[in-house]
């Protein structure tokens, strides 16, 4: 019996030798996976804060440029009394800004403390790199002993105006608590010449770095964030092999998930295809609502393909798809079709609310685009002028004028174009002045950080001047929390949506939506009015909404 028992106990001990040694292996794995996620996410965290530093750098360039054309539309670059009051309004409303230069002829002047930095940049202008528009462009100088930046636009031969810009403003408080001692962040000019630039008190030249970088594809700028290597590669001393396991197994399942989702099926076109000729890609309609009266002024009607067994699938999946395929009209024809079946109601009995659709600068720029749009909207019995068409960023629009024209023939409709995700994407706010567009949308990007980063306040606060400057209305999109909503009434922002005030919903829902709403604010009303220059707070049970109920 002994003798027999000892194979038993020998196959125990190799199971259990076997076991720890496959479990010691697959900790071992959990934790090298662990390591490579967090010095993943660390690297794509990184980049992404290049990407938000261009940004501001681009809306800073951008407002700059606004600022300089203004000036010159309205004949303020002579040096005359008016057109130094005008000069000295531009500085003072802008916090990136800090002195205007402008020339015409003989005349040469400025307004503000740095009139001897911005004399000497126009007399001797050193390393000028052109812009996109070969007419604008930018060059380094020195501002208060720290790196700057002027951006010049000549107008004709002997006019021109020049901008003093405050660079450094944009990266110092950019970098994170973990990072900011150790790291540094540079912004350039495509020629390598410094503008602005913030290094960490423990930064050391020399050491084993990784760089992320951003380049503007409209301006001569460049961004460019140097990171010890020790410092991605850190992870936190705290976690349990148990909590290895499950990151491991989690993250394996989540990268299965992912993959499947993300990579479309061989036959993915042709079902997009089919669904756009059976209609079932469906609208869901986003409330948009009033910040001084709390009304719901209008939806956004935003594309959605329902599983049949699955769930919802993604816009980032289909329409991309839709517009390699060229079948963005079917899109617009089909979503606008079904809005005027399934919001009749609302159409019929609430003449106030406006509808907002997509379409792309390629649309936009297409012969016979507003006629074509006419006739979908007469065949929706939809009046164009409750309609909205925004110009998604997805793409530069390469013929500003095309665009133009098409906007003023959609304008003449009574229809109203926004600039959607102004200042993020390919066309920047310059393109604003140009378009002639009634609305500017200011992108969650900006909304994210309102409160944390004063930086994106004053950034949002940019976009409010630049639109009231040009007489449009704003719109701030992924409105997510109430402290978000307060700083955007305080910057004066006129419309707001996200799903902190209600989620994208089906026609039944948003129907019932609007009719609460309005019920809520009718209900307030004769309870108490408030005083007129009191803004009346939104009501935030809307979030509470489901897409079912």
């Amino acid at each position: 019996m002994a003798g027999q028992s000892l194979p038993k106990i020998s196959r125990r001990i190799a199971t259990i030798v076997l076991t720890a040694a496959l479990t010691a292996l697959f900790v071992a794995g959990a934790d090298q996976l662990d390591r490579r996620l967090t010095m993943a996410f660390k690297r794509q965290s990184v980049a992404d804060l290049a990407h938000n530093a261009l940004t501001r750098a681009e809306i800073a360039t951008d407002y700059a440029v606004i600022r300089l054309g203004m000036l010159y539309e309205n004949g303020h670059t002579d040096c005359s009394p008016d057109a130094m009051e005008a000069i000295n309004y531009a500085v003072f409303r802008s916090g990136t800004i800090k002195d205007i230069l402008t020339a015409q002829g003989e005349n040469v002047c400025s307004v503000a403390m740095h009139s001897e930095t911005l004399l000497e940049n126009h007399r001797h202008p050193v390393d000028t790199v052109q812009a996109r528009n070969s007419s604008i462009a930018l060059n380094p100088v020195r501002l208060d002993n720290t790196p700057a930046m002027a951006v010049t636009w000549l107008f004709e031969e002997d006019v021109l105006a020049t901008a003093l810009v405050n660079t450094e403003s944009l990266v110092f408080d950019l970098l994170p608590a973990d990072l900011r001692e150790t790291s540094a962040i540079r912004l350039s000019l495509s020629n390598g010449r410094t503008v602005g630039r913030f290094t960490g008190a423990e930064w050391q030249i020399g050491g084993e770095t990784e760089m992320f970088e951003a380049a503007s594809e409209r301006y001569p700028l460049r961004v460019r964030i140097h990171v010890p290597t020790a410092v991605l590669s850190q992870v936190p001393m705290n976690r349990s092999a148990g909590t290895i396991i499950v990151v491991g197994a989690l993250a394996g399942l989540l990268a299965f998930l992912v993959a499947r989702g993300l990579i479309p099926a061989p036959n993915a076109a042709s079902r997009i295809r089919a669904a756009l000729r059976r209609g079932e890609i469906v609208p869901n309609f986003q409330p948009v609502y009033a910040v001084r009266t709390g009304e719901l002024t209008g939806f956004e009607v935003l594309a959605r393909w329902p599983g049949e067994t699955g769930p919802m699938a993604s816009p980032a999946f289909f329409v991309p798809l839709i517009e390699a395929n060229g079948w963005s009209d079917d899109l617009l024809e089909t979503v606008i079709l079904q809005t005027a079946q399934t919001m009749r109601s609302v159409i019929d009995n609430v003449p106030a609310v406006s509808f907002a659709f997509n379409a792309s600068p390629a649309q936009l720029v297409e012969p016979g685009f507003a006629a074509w749009l006419e006739r979908v909207l007469n065949r929706a019995e939809l009046d164009a002028r409750r309609v909205i068409i925004e110009i998604t960023e997805r793409e530069e629009i390469r013929d500003v004028e095309k665009a133009r024209s098409s906007i003023e023939a959609l304008k003449a409709m009574g229809i109203d174009v926004a600039i959607d995700d102004a200042g993020t994407g390919h066309n920047g706010l310059a393109s604003v002045q140009r378009l002639g567009a009634s609305i500017l949308k200011i992108d969650k990007l900006f909304v994210d950080g309102i409160v944390q980063d004063e930086r994106a306040g004053a950034l949002v606060q940019m976009l409010v001047d630049v639109a009231r400057q040009f007489g449009m209305k704003t719109i701030a999109e992924g409105v997510e929390d109430e402290i978000q909503l307060n700083a955007l009434k305080r910057l004066g922002v006129d419309e707001v949506q996200g799903f902190f005030l209600c989620t994208p919903l089906a026609p039944e829902p948003a129907t019932l939506e609007l009719a609460r709403h309005q019920a809520i604010l009718t209900r307030n009303r004769l309870q108490a009015r408030p005083p007129e220059d009191k803004a009346m707070p939104l009501d935030h049970d809307a979030g509470a909404v489901a897409v079912n109920a």
